[in-house]
């Protein structure tokens, strides 16, 4: 146990580090209430939201698969079929609704990366 809190305070010690360590985007330059912000937040909502969308969608998917493989009865194997169905429309809409984000953001240019100068203390 004191091993597991002396791993866990290091890793906490460590974090400042990791934070400093952040890539900057072409949405850090946009100015607020332009057009170009409301496209920047929409990419960044869905770049946070899509793979967890994707993961729910193949789990659907692998559900449907499983039911339609081990029911016997054809009304269950019909819904594990349709299930299947569902799972792939889904993950085709997930990924081209990221795909026409990203095509919008490099349109307007919202994804060049931009120079951050971060202070330093003189020695």
């Amino acid at each position: 146990m004191k091993k597991k809190l002396i791993g866990l305070s290091s890793l906490v010690g460590f974090a400042p580090f990791v934070a400093l360590a952040q890539n900057a985007t072409g949405c850090d330059s946009v100015e607020l209430g332009t057009v170009q912000s409301i496209i920047c937040k929409f990419g960044n909502i869905l770049d946070t939201l899509i793979p967890v969308l994707i993961v729910l969608g193949v789990v659907y998917f692998v559900w449907g698969v499983v039911q339609y493989v081990i029911s016997s009865e054809e009304e269950a194997k019909q819904k594990g079929k349709m299930r299947m169905i569902y799972g792939i429309i889904g993950l085709v809409v997930i990924v081209a609704m990221w795909g026409l984000v990203g095509i919008v953001k490099r349109t307007f240019d919202l994804d060049q990366p931009t120079n951050i100068s971060i202070p330093t203390v003189p020695f």
